[in-house]
């Protein structure tokens, strides 16, 4: 490794770092303007008492100064000085403390799911999620080759086709026409499994396929209509360019001259197209994984959402930043892999 690609990879690493602590500024802000606090969800239970609510406030550090309860949240209970002013009795009824710190993976106790912890009940579905992310990514990138052939047969019926299926396919919502294929496929034809990751008592490889072929499919739609787009738009441009006129005049064949000179330096936009694996683990799948009754993050934080479970719409929050920002970085790292013309003395 480079002293160019490591000074790079350093100074990224603390701006990123800087970034995950700003994202945990804007959900514990959103934790703070929550109408009515995060314990509004006690109002609609009339067997809670004032007494309750009071011993839940100091359960969960709410009725501290939001400088002490930030604190607490970040970085533990171990950082606030041993004194009543700060304390205020913090998560010592029950034997049960919540607030270890975020910064040791502990985001504190689930309201709707009776006091269970939050990275477990993240961890438990965030598999889930990551297979059904990955698996659209790559169903996704057949939308590469469809954009050469759309470049290569520029103007003839391929072109044509392709760019008239991805405008069609685009003008509809992806998880509406996704509970379309549900309907048809899984409930009047029966070919694909209606909800869940896997038959209850089978779990096998190829059941678990079944259930993942429909969902992946229709969340590969996206990467059909944004890889062909963008690969047959730049490798327009690049086929316009001199070195290309070059080569051909030098005699190669055309199949070295699209995938050896043209392909490599249209696939920059496609590399950081790839960063979005991380964010779709969250963001995309919520509509998927709902409609699919996928247990993944996705429907974790509709059900948190719905039930206004502020410990974990926080947790999802914070992970999901961290898991975009680690997708940046790994992108720009890539960049040198794929084009050598990118030098870190300059994007540094």
């Amino acid at each position: 490794m480079n002293s160019a690609l490591m000074r790079y990879i350093i100074r990224r690493g603390v701006q990123s770092i800087m970034l995950a602590w700003v994202a945990t500024l804007i959900a514990f802000s959103i934790y703070q303007a929550a109408p009515g606090g995060p314990l509004q969800f006690l109002d609609d239970d009339p067997s809670v008492t004032s007494a309750d609510v009071a011993r839940l406030e100091r359960l969960y550090g709410i009725d501290r100064n939001i400088f002490a309860q930030y604190v607490s949240w970040f970085a533990g209970e171990d950082w606030l000085p041993a004194n009543e002013t700060w304390r205020s009795g913090f998560c010592l009824s029950d034997q049960n403390r919540c607030g270890h710190g975020i910064i040791r993976l502990d985001f504190g106790k689930s309201f709707l799911f009776k006091g269970e912890s939050v990275i477990d009940l993240i961890v438990e579905r965030m598999g889930a999620t990551f297979v059904l992310a990955f698996t659209s990514m790559i169903i996704g990138l057949l939308g590469i080759p469809l954009g050469i052939w759309a470049a290569v047969r520029r103007g003839h019926w391929p072109d044509h086709s392709i760019r008239v299926l991805t405008v069609a396919l685009n003008t509809v919502p992806h998880w509406w026409l996704g509970l379309l294929l549900l309907i048809f496929l899984g409930g009047f034809l029966g070919l694909v499994p209606l909800s869940g990751m896997q038959t209850i008592g089978d779990g096998s490889l190829l059941d678990r396929l079944h259930h993942l072929l429909l969902p992946a499919t229709v969340g590969a739609i996206g990467g059909w209509i944004g890889y062909s787009r963008i690969v047959r738009f730049e490798m327009l441009e690049v086929l316009n360019q001199d070195y290309v006129r070059t080569a051909r005049a030098k005699g190669l064949q055309e199949r070295l001259v699209v995938f050896r000179h043209v392909l490599r330096n249209a696939l920059m936009p496609v590399i950081t197209g790839l960063s979005g694996i991380f964010l779709l683990a969250l963001s995309g799948s919520i509509l998927f994984e709902t409609v699919f009754s996928w247990p993944g993050m996705g429907r974790l934080a509709i059900l948190a959402i719905n039930a206004r479970d502020y410990p974990v719409i926080m947790g999802l929050f914070v992970i999901s930043s961290v898991l975009g920002i680690l997708g940046l970085l790994m992108v720009d790292i890539l960049y040198s892999v794929v084009d050598p013309r990118v030098k870190y003395e300059v994007i540094a």
